[in-house]
């Protein structure tokens, strides 16, 4: 399953403000399904990694505490024509990877 990311961004004065929109359950494990009584099973982003001209700017481990469909925004350091790179990785397995070039 691929994790989708929508993403925006703009560079003013050599710092980009990336903003992404990740759509994933989020599931932290604790929830109960009512009917069944058991857990749902844990599913959420561990790994976010954003990348700028295929250099690593931010490395961030997040964990089920996080809420579902997550919206995220970091600053780094880019000038207009770079390349923006988002990746993520769920404790499944499941990948997600987004990137634009700033203008």
């Amino acid at each position: 399953m691929s994790i989708k990311i929508r993403m925006r961004s703009k560079s003013k004065g050599g710092v980009a403000e990336v903003k992404a929109l990740i759509k994933h359950p989020m599931e932290s494990g604790a929830r109960m399904n009512k009917k069944t009584g058991k857990p749902y099973p844990a599913k959420y982003i561990d790994m976010v990694q954003v990348s700028v001209n295929g250099t690593p700017a931010v490395d961030a481990q997040w964990s089920g505490a996080v809420s579902a469909n997550p919206y995220m925004a970091v600053k780094v350091k880019a000038n207009s024509g770079d390349k923006v790179e988002v990746s993520l990785t769920d404790n499944t397995g499941a990948k997600g990877n987004s990137a634009i070039t700033l203008k």
